[in-house]
């Protein structure tokens, strides 16, 4: 059968329209667990008493380089914790950062926390967060370890939360949903609806479901359990640290658990090209670690892409109006987002729904962008000072002799 003569042509048409129903299918069903779950889990409090006498410690690894305007802020939440046992290990790439400052500032305002400070980490480590943060880690005097960025604001019952989760049977590790929550800006606003929205339609879902979907800006997990997947240091051969470790873990039969309380990523401003940065940077990981995923199903389930695929082949099949279908498939999308955002924010939103639609439209727009401008040099990424070469398969090299820009 030659595919280009009339019956090819309706074999092939007749192949996609299979295949879309069930992208859209699929889609729909993990926006709708992810929904249901958030209304039902999302904020609940766990009751801190079942955690009992014996309160198990936690080292607290923060990785730090340079200052933000919140990062004081950010930094005290973590020494105010209400918690009985716990450390904070604070790791820096040299002992002339900025940011030392307010840590030895903060030592002196909270003296009974146990803190200590680290610098330079490790030469041989490629990933520029865990080369920081290793000797913390290996430092931790706790089974239990909290890897929490510097733009996390933390809170007591968060830090309950995750280990009381972790603490069930054959639960290794416990992570926080990211989500952003200062709304200094346009900009600011879309990173909240990318987190709240586009990210939240999924990353539910599929922890609902039992797949291995963890970003590494916050987690807890069991030391010893790392141990035995070669430690932290050793995922420092790959920018995706947390894909890769996680996954080992993951393999072996461990359980991950998604805290009831979204990582509360609090930075004073930001802007669309820096979110589009990342955005593109996050990508190319993904091509090269989830090729098949990253590259057909993932920009085939955003909205707009799903919504004019289906209402071209619904037209072709069935001669349903394709501009009418897909003004319906936005508004459903639109209504759902809305929704599941109100429930990762715990209540109503810090702007108006005019701003929130701006900010939707423009984050769905950017989405098509974002993955045309990572196809097109998927193995470069720039990341802190350096330009990295990411091999398929996640392996990743340093570029000798590069001067990258700051993209975080």
């Amino acid at each position: 059968m030659n595919l280009f003569d009339e019956q090819g042509v309706s074999y092939l048409l007749l192949v996609l329209g299979v295949f879309n129903l069930m992208m859209y299918v699929m889609s729909f069903t993990f926006i709708l667990i992810s929904l249901f779950y958030g209304k039902l889990y999302l904020h609940k409090k766990v009751d801190p008493d079942v955690l009992g006498d014996d309160v198990p410690g936690v080292s607290i690894v923060k990785p730090l380089m340079g200052i933000d305007p919140l990062l004081e802020t950010n930094l005290e939440s973590h020494f105010t914790l209400k918690y009985p046992k716990f450390e904070l290990l604070l790791c820096f790439h040299d002992d002339q950062d900025p940011a030392i400052n307010i840590v030895n500032r903060l030592q002196q305002k909270y003296p009974k926390v146990e803190a200590r400070l680290f610098f330079h980490g490790r030469e041989d480590i490629i990933n520029p967060m865990v080369q920081n943060m290793v000797q913390g880690y290996e430092a931790a005097q706790y089974e239990y370890v909290w890897i929490s960025s510097s733009r996390i604001l933390a809170s007591t019952e968060i830090l309950q939360d995750m280990v009381v989760k972790l603490q069930q049977p054959n639960v290794a590790l416990v992570h926080q949903m990211p989500f952003y929550i200062h709304t200094s800006n346009f900009a600011s606003i879309v990173e909240k609806v990318y987190f709240g929205c586009a990210l939240a339609r999924y990353y539910l879902a599929f922890n609902v479901l039992g797949m291995c979907c963890v970003t590494g800006m916050s987690y807890v997990f069991k030391k010893s359990i790392l141990e035995q997947q070669k430690g932290l240091g050793w995922y420092g051969q790959y920018l995706a640290e947390d894909f890769f470790l996680t996954k080992a873990m993951h393999e072996r039969g461990h359980k991950f658990v998604v805290s009831a309380f979204p990582a509360q990523q609090n930075v004073s401003s930001t802007s669309v090209e820096s979110f589009v940065g990342r955005m593109v940077r996050w990508l190319r990981l993904r091509l090269n670690m989830l090729t098949v995923v990253a590259s057909i199903l993932e920009p085939l389930s955003d909205c707009f892409p799903l919504g004019i695929t289906s209402g071209c082949l619904l037209y072709h099949f069935f001669s349903i109006d394709p501009v009418i279908f897909f003004c319906c498939h936005v508004c459903v999308w639109i209504v759902i987002d809305y929704i599941q955002l109100c429930n990762v924010q715990n209540g109503p939103l810090p702007f108006g729904k005019l701003k929130f639609l701006a900010a939707w439209f423009t984050r769905e727009l950017l989405s098509t962008f974002v993955f045309l401008k990572a196809v097109v040099n998927p193995h470069r990424i720039k990341w802190g000072k350096h330009t990295y070469y990411v091999h398929m398969g996640g392996h990743t090299e340093v570029e000798r002799h590069s001067h990258a820009s700051q993209d975080l």
